[in-house]
C-alpha cells in the first residue's frame, strides 16, 4: 500500500531532523483519568465554607483599630 500523504508530511520533518508529533500524542501530564473522582458533597461544602478566608483575615480579629493621645 502506498503512503498517505499525512505519513509523507511526517517522514520528511524527522528526515529533517524536526520533532516527530507522535511523540506529543496520549500524554495527560500527571492526571490519570481511571483515579480522577467527582469531589464529594463534604469536600464541596468544605471548599465553600474556607472560600476567601485567607483574603479577609486583617478584618476578623478586630484588633486593627489604634487610639492617638496628644
Amino acid at each position: 500500500m502506498s503512503r498517505t500523504q499525512a505519513q509523507k508530511n511526517r517522514q520528511r520533518s524527522l528526515r529533517e531532523g524536526k520533532l516527530d508529533p507522535a511523540i506529543h500524542r496520549l500524554h495527560w501530564h500527571g492526571v490519570n483519568p481511571v483515579t480522577k473522582t467527582t469531589p464529594t458533597l463534604k469536600q464541596l461544602l468544605a471548599k465553600q465554607n474556607h472560600k476567601h478566608k485567607s483574603r479577609n483575615l486583617n478584618h476578623s480579629h478586630g484588633d486593627d483599630s489604634f487610639f492617638h493621645a496628644s
